[in-house]
């Protein structure tokens, strides 16, 4: 099962729900990121992503798609691939591989820390 971000808890268990005043996007995001695993959750909690994950929703609101439809949504996001990318691409940070640069210690080799132990029996167990 796919994650709706938009879709209601009560519509999910299938219970009837009362009307209620209509909420505005940030509510509707900021209550559905509480609901959601911590990794997940940390990532929206940093205010750039949050701003440029509403600002998605705000345009999609506005060109009429239905947010408990996740076809109307991956259509949405297909159509404005290329200009999202455009947009968001200045901000994604280069990764680097990370080269290490010291001698290669080998599992038989004395382990660096001091100990006198095999590097295997030290800080290589486990790996």
């Amino acid at each position: 099962m796919i994650w709706n971000p938009f879709k209601k808890k009560n519509e999910e268990a299938g219970a009837e729900q009362k009307p209620a005043k209509k909420e505005s996007i940030e509510e509707r995001i900021e209550r559905e990121i509480d609901s959601l695993p911590a990794m997940l959750k940390g990532k929206l909690k940093d205010p750039e992503v949050k701003k440029r994950f509403l600002d998605i929703a705000k345009r999609m609101e506005k060109d009429g798609v239905d947010f408990k439809s996740i076809r109307q949504m991956k259509k949405w996001m297909k159509a404005h691939e290329a200009e999202l990318r455009a947009e968001g691409g200045a901000n994604v940070p280069k990764v680097e591989t990370v080269v290490h640069e010291g001698p290669r210690i080998g599992r038989n080799d004395p382990c660096p820390c001091g100990s006198g132990k095999k590097y295997k029996k030290c800080c290589g167990a486990g790996k």
